[in-house]
């Protein structure tokens, strides 16, 4: 083509050159539709050359798909022949290949969605009849174990899942698929060092998927690599493979994990400001990620103090989370900053702090009736507990302190408006606050907000789920939804 465009071009040229040195302003004149049309030499030999061209074109276009038409259609390693309608066995090189008619290609595919049917349906003993007529036309092609995977997973059959598994990350063109369902077979297995294997070879070859980056995280966090967990995630960010704000929160356990693992050698190592620069680094980029996680503060905080005697530090880090996620472990460790403060001392700072604080109303109530009453301000105790009552059921921290005030102030149990009834009156039919005491749930605790397990403390991974740091501080009030706002 292009060197008939090339030969065209140079006559072209010319004659061109020709009409221009010998009469520049010759005219070719030609009628159409009644009217007369007058072109130079020149513009009428260009003319000429784009009308060759497009003719030129257009021929090896209608070529090229008349070509086209002419060659077998070729599908997932199957061709087809039109004046076939049975099953050809043909030899290429080193590998056995099926060439399959229209109507095999069309009676497979519809097999196949009917497997996948059954298979989802529930219906195995069906996927398993329909992939023998499926394998009648097909052979032992590649797509029979995939399907056989599925019908394996319904079944619930994860040790001949993993066993068929490894046979598929033999083939370089379906290695992955052979990875994700013996990393699936594994995990169903709790088999979680195989699975950690299995899930390493899959982020050697693949770092762009979603399921090989959360799952390499999981179990190497699981194994408590978090410095291979973090290096994972830091993959997944890079490709924006990980959601933001999942990445946020996952990142900031990792450091916080990592933080920690360092905390000794900050203790007992020699280099003691190399090790603390690491420790510095990790915790506060924990929070940097994930400005509600408390644990991160409060140790942070507390290493402050222990180290270094940077109260200032140590308050600053531990209101900023207070304003941030309000909680009671917060509030005690900031008033452990200041031993020496009065009782009056003390009841202004927590004051100050139920000022600032408007996300948590009832944990303010708690707290500054329990400071009034070792303030001996047995009114003023009286009346937060009356105000966190009307609002909330009884917890075991409110009832200690009614318990103690009805001790203090020697109230009887018989007044209407005495506490300690109004106590009984929400949990119980008993008249002493010992007994309610009893049936009193804790006032606040860990919940995964994934599954809803409950703990005592944190944990950056949740043993009854599995999932990382998703367990968040929850005060036990009617009034405060059944999750709160966490990353």
């Amino acid at each position: 083509m292009i060197r008939n465009l090339l030969k065209s071009a140079f006559i072209l040229a010319l004659l061109t050159l020709f009409f221009w040195l010998t009469d520049e302003k010759s005219l070719l004149n030609f009628t159409l539709n009644g009217t007369v049309y007058a072109l130079s030499i020149p513009e009428a030999a260009i003319g000429l050359f784009v009308f060759f061209l497009l003719a030129e074109l257009l021929f090896l276009s209608f070529r090229a798909t008349v070509t086209l038409l002419k060659n077998d259609v070729l599908l997932s390693n199957h061709s087809f022949q039109n004046d076939k309608e049975s099953i050809e066995n043909t030899q290429t090189g080193n590998e056995d290949k099926i060439v399959l008619s229209r109507n095999q290609f069309d009676e497979a595919a519809i097999l196949i969605v009917r497997t996948m049917g059954a298979v989802t349906a529930g219906l195995m003993n069906e996927a398993r009849r329909l992939l023998v007529s499926l394998r009648k036309i097909v052979g032992d092609d590649a797509i029979i174990d995939i399907l056989m995977l599925k019908i394996y997973k319904g079944e619930k059959n994860f040790d001949k899942m993993e066993q068929l598994s490894q046979k598929l990350m033999q083939n370089e063109d379906i290695q992955l698929v052979g990875m994700k369902a013996a990393l699936e077979a594994q995990m169903q297995k709790k088999e979680f060092t195989e699975a950690l294997k299995t899930v390493n070879q899959a982020f050697e070859v693949r770092q762009d998927l979603y399921w090989v980056i959360s799952s390499a995280f999981l179990l190497r966090a699981k194994s408590n690599d978090w410095l291979g967990a973090l290096e994972v995630l830091e993959a997944g960010i890079d490709k924006n493979i990980t959601p933001e704000q999942k990445a946020a929160r996952l990142k900031a356990v990792a450091l916080y994990e990592l933080a920690n693992e360092e905390y000794p050698r900050v203790l007992f190592a020699r280099r003691m400001k190399k090790d603390k620069t690491k420790y510095f680094k990790f915790m506060t980029q924990a929070l940097c990620e994930n400005k509600r996680l408390i644990p991160a503060a409060l140790d942070l905080a507390e290493y402050y103090v222990k180290n270094d005697l940077q109260v200032r530090k140590a308050e600053k880090v531990l209101y900023d989370m207070w304003l941030e996620n309000p909680c009671y472990e917060v509030a005690a460790a900031y008033l452990k900053l200041f031993p020496k403060d009065t009782k009056n001392e003390k009841i202004q700072r927590v004051e100050k702090l139920a000022l600032a604080n408007c996300k948590r109303p009832s944990l303010n109530n708690l707290i500054l009736a329990e400071l009034y009453l070792k303030a001996k301000k047995y009114a003023k105790a009286r009346t937060e507990c009356k105000i966190f009552l009307l609002k909330n059921p009884a917890t075991q921290k409110i009832a200690e302190i009614i318990k103690e005030l009805d001790a203090k102030t020697h109230k009887q149990v018989s007044k209407p408006d005495g506490l300690v009834k109004s106590l009984a009156q929400k949990i119980t039919s008993l008249g002493k606050a010992s007994a309610a005491l009893e049936h009193c749930p804790k006032d606040f605790q860990w919940v995964c907000a994934n599954c809803g397990h409950v703990e005592d403390h944190w944990e950056p991974i949740c043993p009854h789920c599995g999932e990382i740091g998703r367990s968040y501080w929850h005060l036990y009030v009617d009034n405060e939804p059944a999750t709160v706002e966490e990353i």
